[in-house]
């Protein structure tokens, strides 16, 4: 299986973060190589063509984004890349998000601050990035090695991972005990002594 791969860094060309990523991605991914890598202004509608031109035309597998997720004040034209990949994307995958900042959290708290986001367009996986070699490197290893089951299910592949096939049930651990358990006397107190002590109680 083969995931063709776009990586856009916003809102300037980043080398060392693009070269990071791109050469994590390759180690753990198998079958994934990088088709285009591009840069785009700190402008939506310009975000907004390039993701859809690469999902749509390009057709490309995975699209993962660089930069422009932290808190600023709205409604300026900063980090407003998550806006514009919601404007994109079909479907959420909230957990691959939730993962990143967690992940991110041990390093620093300031990794709670990130905005980005994860989703599906079509059959493209599209991943937000915060700026910057290092923190991109460190959300990317939180999911890294699930970009290869997912797009596996994307594609349709017949052998997708599934949680059904990787979880099972296991025994309780009071799976021993009788299911009927024999009507007796309770911490002490029989039925015959609890109905007398409810009688006592509404003549009181």
């Amino acid at each position: 299986m083969v995931i063709r791969t776009g990586i856009l860094t916003i809102p300037t060309a980043d080398d060392q973060a693009v070269q990071v990523v791109s050469q994590r991605l390759q180690q753990v991914v198998p079958g994934l190589i990088v088709l285009q890598e591009s840069s785009a202004r700190s402008q939506r509608n310009w975000i907004e063509d390039i993701l859809r031109r690469w999902c749509d035309e390009e057709e490309l597998d995975l699209i993962v984004t660089i930069g422009g997720t932290f808190p600023a004040p709205g409604p300026s034209a900063d980090e407003i890349v998550p806006e514009a990949t919601l404007a994109v994307l079909e479907r959420l995958l909230p957990g691959l998000s939730e993962a990143m900042r967690a992940y991110a959290q041990t390093e620093s708290e300031l990794a709670l601050l990130d905005r980005g986001v994860a989703g599906i367009r079509g059959r493209t996986i599209i991943l937000n990035l915060p700026n910057g070699a290092a923190p991109a490197a460190l959300f990317l290893e939180a999911i890294v090695e699930l970009i290869g089951p997912l797009a596996a299910h994307l594609q349709s592949e017949p052998n997708a991972p599934r949680l059904s096939d990787v979880l099972e049930i296991r025994p309780d651990k009071d799976e021993d005990l009788p299911v009927d358990l024999p009507i007796g006397p309770i911490n002490g107190l029989n039925a015959e002594e609890f109905s007398a002590f409810l009688q006592r109680t509404r003549t009181c």
